[in-house]
């Protein structure tokens, strides 16, 4: 039995600056409403780089027996019709062995973490206040359509006139997961569905 879910995130572990809310404290909200639904613990534990959240990853698969152990990376890309989150891992990732990872244990953000903001406008323009331009953002509602480049020109488009400036990963990434409706980037994130439900499914097992 599963008595807890382990997600290795790529992300920065430094707080930024003294008021900034930590990536791991935005993603432990974030994933609240889905560890509430199974009733176990969903931890993130923060790597930073890419390829170092990759290589602890692999090193934890066998370290805790009563855990669930997942990968959560942005993609940087776009991913195939039809290709799964481990070949593409396997594909931008080659010196890694995969063979060990079930399909279930690997998952994208498409394609990258600020791609689920644009999934709940609302809470954009909630955290950033007067002066937010929600016209400046990307439109496509399936927000892994949108490359890279244009998520993140928009969020800086969008918030330029807004007293907290320009978006910065460090002083704001923290606070927007922890306000946007994880419900929200599921609809707009076929991969972030992918990865609630593969957790839904292990904690029923």
């Amino acid at each position: 039995m599963v008595r807890k879910i382990l997600v290795y995130i790529e992300g920065d572990t430094k707080k930024g600056n003294a008021a900034a809310v930590t990536l791991r404290e935005g993603f432990s909200v974030f994933f609240q409403t889905l560890a509430d639904k199974i009733r176990v613990p969903v931890k993130p534990v923060m790597c930073g780089a890419r390829e170092t959240a990759i290589r602890l990853f692999l090193a934890n698969l066998d370290a805790d027996s009563e855990g669930f152990i997942v990968l959560l990376v942005d993609s940087e890309s776009a991913v195939g019709a039809g290709e799964t989150p481990k070949d593409f891992l396997r594909k931008i990732s080659p010196k890694f062995d995969f063979r060990k990872v079930g399909d279930d244990q690997c998952h994208l953000m498409v394609e990258l973490m600020e791609s689920w903001f644009l999934a709940d406008r609302k809470a954009l323009a909630g955290f950033f206040g007067p002066g937010f331009n929600p016209k400046a953002l990307p439109q496509n509602k399936n927000v892994e359509q949108i490359p890279k480049t244009d998520v993140l020109a928009g969020l800086k488009n969008a918030t330029r006139k807004t007293a907290k400036k320009e978006y910065g990963k460090g002083a704001h990434s923290g606070e927007i997961l922890r306000q946007i409706d994880s419900a929200k980037v599921r609809r707009a994130a076929p991969h972030c569905e992918k990865l609630f439900e593969a957790i839904e499914k292990k904690a029923g097992e």
